[in-house]
């Protein structure tokens, strides 16, 4: 019987997705493309079928292929553009895969002051960013990650509040909530409500990374709880905010 904090994946339909997107992989490769959130996938995949090994190598080709994107965009946008900004953080989410934390600080170090920028200026000009924030999720959704990321829990915070207009929230910004009022009992319902939702709606290990990217924060919140996982594998800090059981 799995435990509550367990989701059994099916080996067969995983192999099968991983087989299918190393094909796209391949075809791409033949024409000199790498397409990262493809190699992410990939990595994921091989993770969640027990290769570890495997998985951290694509995913590192990942990385690859994100900064190389990010550099493209900052020639076309410039360096402190929001496009430049939401890459960098999903960038360090991948590092955090890998559990490369120096490497995921670093990256979110130098966004979170060009998300509070833009996020000023917007006042100012009344932008749609800031006066229709359910229509910009991945700029908060990004900049609440980035804040909870460098231990900003407040400001991770904030950042939700402002995009309250959407059903959804941030988990990020709930993880930083739980952390700042050392509510365990919290932390334990959100695993809970992301398990349910990851099953109810079948995500893939791959489903939504750009934005909402619930498998990221499902193994995120195991891993301030103390419950194994993935990030655990690679990153061996003893847990935030440990649920003790029953």
């Amino acid at each position: 019987m799995a435990e509550w904090w367990e989701i059994k994946l099916n080996p067969k339909k995983l192999k099968k997705l991983l087989n299918d997107e190393l094909v796209r992989i391949e075809d791409d490769a033949k024409y000199g493309y790498v397409h990262a959130f493809k190699v992410l996938a990939a990595g994921r995949y091989y993770m969640y079928l027990g290769d570890f090994e495997e998985g951290k190598k694509y995913i590192l080709k990942a990385i690859e292929a994100k900064k190389k994107d990010i550099d493209t965009t900052i020639k076309e946008r410039g360096y402190e553009s929001e496009a430049v900004a939401i890459n960098k953080v999903r960038l360090a989410k991948m590092y955090r895969w890998v559990g490369e934390m120096d490497k995921l600080k670093q990256e979110c170090l130098e966004v979170v002051n060009i998300f509070r920028k833009i996020y000023e200026e917007g006042k100012k000009i009344n932008r749609s960013l800031v006066l229709y924030p359910d229509s910009s999720h991945d700029f908060y959704v990004a900049w609440s990650a980035a804040e909870y990321y460098l231990g900003n829990y407040q400001m991770a915070v904030d950042v939700e509040k402002i995009y309250a207009k959407n059903t959804f929230g941030i988990v990020s910004s709930g993880l930083a909530e739980y952390i700042l009022k050392n509510d365990a009992q919290a932390l334990k319902n959100q695993i809970k409500i992301l398990v349910e939702g990851i099953i109810e709606f079948k995500c893939a290990p791959n489903y939504d990374t750009n934005v909402y990217d619930p498998w990221h924060w499902y193994e995120e919140a195991k891993k301030i709880a103390g419950l194994p996982g993935i990030f655990s594998l690679f990153d061996p800090s003893p847990p935030t905010l440990p649920i003790q059981e029953d």
